[in-house]
């Protein structure tokens, strides 16, 4: 499940979008009749944002490959790190300590950042359903039941760069449908002599969709099983600490059971603050059919993020791992052992935040091991964002994606194959309009 940053939560006020606020008088005028006791008051919000971005894409595909155009291509999209959407959200006290609250979001928007690539550069719109929650906040903790976060999403994405809209954890949300070109072949392949029949190449260079890596395929931040529907409870603080567990399902046919937990912590450190987040997460997949559980995949990591007080330095660090035994099938493919069952994420960001205008950083990721064995998805990137006032950002990226890929040989070991791909480099540029 694609993921994006949180969403507007507790209070219904984040960063992502304004508010616009309605009075206990207008909403019985038009909008919401209410009682006009105290203990009944409601206050509703609504607020949203709209991010449209041009990119720039360079992916080796060009005309003499897949008849495609350039190896060059601009594409309009909406960014998928924080994606256009809309929201309403009410809370109303029920008694003293005690408030009862809901929020709808809605991402709609067309040309998805990670959606659009050559063969098509419009995709046309989408309504993509973010949360739709109901919760009650008490002085023992929070309980919220519906559609949303786990708890431990985004324990791996804490970040006091400021330049979460061009340059977010998941890289795969800008581009991620891009596919690396594959290099030519010949002396990447060699057949052991006195060995017959060799296997049929499987990396058809007159089909490079054939066997395509596309950036999503390459490079992922594990998430820790996105937005699902879920029953959570979030703790009181606990000195700087705040622990979270839920219980949920996702999947297709709502048949993966999700266990989570979560700890996230903000602190005053020696020198500035500092952002600490640690997840896990156990889904059980019934892939085969409802009555046989296919494999439990668990993810675990965290991150942490220091700011410095005095200079507007900053370093964020992550790292999430994803573990999942492989099916008979997959255990005996066409390739002998190079399946993987752990997936490794890392992440590095250096940013540089003077003040809450200019924020500019520099990152490194890497994603080992994601499908097979030996295999490394990487990413190395700047951004720069411009926020004059908290409704409006302009921003501006680029970045370098790499796939690699140690040799394959085949089960009976008569055929090897060392494939190498060609680099995808991106720029982008957009605006962010809150509301």
């Amino acid at each position: 499940m694609t993921t994006q940053e949180t969403p507007l939560s507790n209070q219904y006020k984040t960063k992502t979008g304004g508010t616009m606020r309605f009075s206990k008088t207008l909403l019985a005028a038009g909008i919401i009749s209410i009682a006009a006791s105290p203990a009944s008051a409601l206050e509703v919000e609504v607020g949203g944002q709209v991010n449209r971005a041009i990119m720039y894409a360079k992916d080796g595909y060009n005309a003499n490959e897949l008849g495609l155009g350039s190896d060059t291509e601009i594409y309009h999209v909406d960014n998928r790190n924080s994606p256009t959407r809309f929201n309403i959200g009410g809370t109303q006290r029920i008694i003293d300590g005690w408030t009862a609250g809901a929020l709808i979001e809605v991402g709609v928007f067309a040309n998805a950042s990670n959606d659009v690539d050559p063969a098509q550069k419009n995709t046309g719109p989408e309504i993509d359903e973010r949360v739709t929650d109901a919760f009650l906040d008490t002085p023992y903790g929070k309980l919220t039941l519906g559609l949303g976060e786990g708890a431990a999403y985004n324990a791996g994405r804490r970040d006091y760069s400021g330049t979460g809209v061009i340059s977010f954890r998941n890289p795969s949300l800008i581009g991620g449908e891009l596919r690396f070109a594959l290099k030519p072949f010949p002396a990447s392949f060699r057949s052991r002599p006195n060995r017959t029949p060799p296997e049929t190449n499987p990396f058809d260079e007159a089909n490079p969709f054939g066997n395509e890596v596309s950036i999503s395929g390459s490079i992922r931040d594990y998430n820790f099983e996105g937005r699902h529907n879920r029953i959570r409870y979030d703790s009181p603080r606990i000195g700087p600490v705040t622990i979270s567990v839920s219980a949920g399902h996702d999947g297709s046919d709502g048949q993966d059971s999700i266990l989570q937990m979560g700890v996230k912590s903000g602190l005053r450190v020696p020198g500035g603050r500092m952002l600490v987040g640690a997840g896990y997460s156990r889904a059980t997949q019934n892939i085969d059919n409802l009555s046989s559980d296919g494999p439990d995949v668990n993810t675990y990591g965290g991150s942490v993020s220091y700011f410095h007080s005095d200079t507007g330095l900053n370093l964020t660090l992550a790292a999430v791992n994803r573990a999942e035994k492989l099916t008979p099938e997959e255990a005996t493919d066409t390739f002998d052992a190079t399946d993987s069952e752990l997936g490794q994420f890392r992440y590095v960001k250096l940013g540089y935040r003077p003040n809450r205008t200019h924020a500019f950083d520099i990152h490194y990721g890497e994603t080992r091991d994601r499908n097979k064995n030996d295999e490394k998805g990487s990413v190395i990137g700047v951004g720069y964002v411009f926020s004059p006032t908290d409704l409006f950002d302009a921003y501006a990226g680029a970045k370098i994606h790499s796939h690699e890929r140690a040799e394959w040989c085949t089960t009976s070991g008569n055929t090897c194959y060392a494939p190498e791909y060609e680099d995808i480099i991106l720029v982008t540029t957009g605006l962010r309009v809150k509301f």
